[in-house]
């Protein structure tokens, strides 16, 4: 049991973290994307082109991707995944369909959204495949 609850915890911080040094890479080797993603941060100003916003996307999967590889690795168990992948789900979909749905464009929302718990379960997978 308490093998799966760090697996959920260790597994969140990783979604959070590794969304965070993602874009920070990507803010370093695009400066103008360091433009929009400071003015984010300063403003809760969504102004990333389309480009950009599909990076963050990409970002995000993969961030989720690895998020269910750890929490597989530390629980061992596939419902502890289930359960960060719910948990994950259902909190980007009150982010972003609920209270910022009016901030970032619709497709934005929906990009963040249906692929969190897929990517989660899909990290799991590949986890466990090695």
């Amino acid at each position: 049991m308490l093998r799966s609850v760090l697996g959920v915890v260790i597994g969140a911080i990783v979604w959070m973290v590794g969304f965070y040094l993602l874009a920070m890479a990507l803010a370093h080797l695009w400066p103008d994307y360091a433009i929009h993603a400071r003015q984010w941060v300063r403003d809760g100003a969504f102004t990333f082109t389309p480009g950009m916003a599909c990076c963050n996307l990409l970002l995000w999967v993969l961030a989720e991707a690895g998020a269910g590889s750890v929490a597989a690795k530390v629980s061992k168990r596939l419902r502890a995944v289930w359960v960060l992948a719910g948990l994950g789900a259902i909190y980007l979909a009150a982010v972003h369909l609920v209270l910022h749905w009016r901030v970032f464009p619709w497709w934005y929302n929906l990009g963040v959204v249906i692929p969190a718990a897929p990517a989660v379960l899909l990290g799991a997978r590949l986890a466990n495949r090695r």
